[in-house]
């Protein structure tokens, strides 16, 4: 994939400049409670010249034809290069948690897993753990979200297919 290095990146991303922008697409899920189902989908990935990335993800609905309908879910967070091809993210959903993420860069693949889950009293699922995997294919963005909650055991939940705008 071609991209551009910010001149002023800091060094500590540099692993991580082949993500930085805004990639879009859609997506499929599957959660034994739900059933099946598709939605758009738009990350970004932001930069302020500190040794962090900014990273909003947002979620909506789509019609027939694959447009944006409606919100569906949102988060945000911070990723934080830890050396040696490490990182980590920190995350919060409005549906009611929040978490910590562990994993590694090895070129344009990331892997992470969770190291804790916080849920507020009201959150909307009992949510344990989770494992993603984001990597470059043909120019865009893949990745994968395997899920966990006390009623169910890690599984795939959501996975997309995203390119950068």
């Amino acid at each position: 994939m071609a991209f551009e290095i910010p001149t002023d990146l800091h060094h500590d991303l540099m692993p991580l400049a082949w993500i930085i922008g805004r990639w879009e697409g859609n997506g499929h899920g599957n959660w034994p409670d739900r059933g099946e189902f598709s939605y758009g989908q738009q990350i970004d990935f932001s930069t302020n010249g500190q040794g962090y990335l900014h990273y909003v993800s947002q979620l909506y609905s789509v019609n027939e034809d694959g447009e944006p309908q409606e919100p569906l879910t949102m988060e945000t967070g911070f990723w934080r290069p830890a050396g040696a091809g490490r990182l980590e993210a920190v995350l919060s959903s409005p549906e009611g948690w929040s978490e910590v993420w562990v994993g590694t860069v090895d070129g344009a693949k990331i892997e992470l897993v969770t190291d804790a889950v916080m849920r507020t009293e009201t959150a909307e699922a009992d949510y344990t753990g989770g494992h993603r995997l984001y990597g470059t294919v043909e120019g865009d963005l893949l990745w994968t979200f395997d899920r966990a909650t006390a009623a169910h055991p890690l599984q795939p939940y959501l996975w997309a297919r995203l390119a950068l705008r």
